[in-house]
């Protein structure tokens, strides 16, 4: 009896992103990049980073284990990248452990992709939409406590006190032009000219 072909990496992640797109598209996210999905608002976007575990470094391992990570950007800010200021799963892995969200899967047999596929929903649907709706207002996020980098799981906070500045200042005078510019570069929005 042949042996059955293992799945490709880039394949099983191309199934997973395609996935992804069919489940946030009727939440307002659009895919802007290869792995980014984005929602505007008038002075903020909500993003979400797809990622494989363990990418751009050789493994032995013949699973491929997925990582989300969010964040709420101030279309104003001066902030130079994106920060990832929201939920992260290796964190809620971590946090929330009775959840027990299995992001990873063998690529080999392709046992545990439906579970993977299931728990990716459930990931969204549990941690992420009910963090990016508690954010989607100025007023939550600059109501909310400041977001402390590499403190773990914080779902009680979004932006950094820059950020918050920033926002500020936008909701007052307007976003500066090119920090606007700018941070539509990096969120993959594309303007009309």
């Amino acid at each position: 009896m042949p042996e059955q072909a293992s799945i490709t990496p880039t394949a099983s992640l191309a199934s997973m992103q395609a996935a992804f797109d069919a489940l946030l598209a009727p939440t307002g996210f659009q895919r802007t990049r290869k792995m980014l999905w984005v929602q505007r608002h008038a002075h903020t976007a909500s993003f979400v980073f797809l990622q494989r575990e363990g990418a751009g470094r050789a493994s032995i391992d013949t699973s491929l284990a997925l990582r989300l990570q969010a964040g709420v950007r101030v279309l104003g800010s001066d902030f130079p990248a994106l920060a990832l200021n929201g939920p992260d799963s290796q964190d809620a892995l971590l946090a929330l452990r009775e959840s027990r969200f299995h992001l990873r899967f063998n690529l080999a047999s392709g046992h545990g992709s439906e579970r993977c596929l299931t728990d990716l929903g459930r990931y969204t649907a549990e941690v992420l939409l009910p963090w990016f709706a508690r954010f989607a207002a100025p007023e939550a996020l600059l109501a909310a406590p400041s977001f402390m980098p590499a403190a773990g799981l914080q779902c009680d906070a979004a932006l950094s006190d820059d950020d918050k500045a920033c926002l500020r200042h936008a909701l007052q005078h307007g976003a500066d032009p090119a920090r606007l510019a700018a941070s539509l570069k990096l969120l993959g929005i594309k303007t009309r000219a």
